[in-house]
């Protein structure tokens, strides 16, 4: 697991174009994490980083949006989401064996349910005292853990891997 801190809404986007560099259809990325602690501004960044070039938002309201970058992306908030079998209506399964990007927001109620593989990256506030001000203009740190789970990212791991910690220096 990569610990790593990122200092304001810039090194988020930094951030996220790095980790698409290591990308493709059928991957799952699971983004943990309190209310207001980065995950759609990382989910809206990852999206761009992929191609996407239209405007991204939360899909908290309606639980799944769609886009089109360099492969079919599924952007998904399971927030409101109570029970599992809710999820099983989403047929996010299908739709990462067919090869589509699923970056999904509050994953903690669903880790393993729809691959074996996926990266994890929970998002923690690094102070609890930041001011309204620099929260609103991203420019409250957070910690970023990243946890590559299973074997689907074998072959981009160490890549991945050094490509962040290169980045950000040495991970904490």
């Amino acid at each position: 697991m990569l610990r790593l801190v990122v200092n304001d809404v810039k090194q988020m986007q930094q951030l996220a174009q790095v980790i698409s560099k290591h990308l493709q259809g059928g991957d799952l990325v699971v983004l943990t994490g309190d209310l207001g602690a980065g995950k759609t501004v990382f989910a809206r960044s990852l999206l761009q980083a992929l191609g996407v070039d239209q405007t991204v938002t939360s899909p908290t309201f309606v639980i799944m949006k769609n886009y089109r970058g360099k492969f079919p992306i599924e952007h998904v908030d399971i927030y409101r989401i109570d029970s599992l079998e809710e999820l099983d209506v989403l047929g996010i399964p299908d739709l990462l064996e067919e090869g589509h990007f699923v970056v999904m927001e509050w994953g903690e109620k669903a880790l393993g349910m729809f691959s074996e593989s996926f990266l994890h990256i929970t998002f923690e506030r690094l102070e609890d005292d930041v001011s309204l001000e620099d929260e609103i203009a991203g420019q409250a740190p957070r910690f970023v853990s990243l946890d590559i789970v299973g074997s689907g990212f074998t072959g981009r791991r160490n890549q991945l891997e050094n490509d962040i910690t290169g980045h950000w220096g040495v991970a904490i």
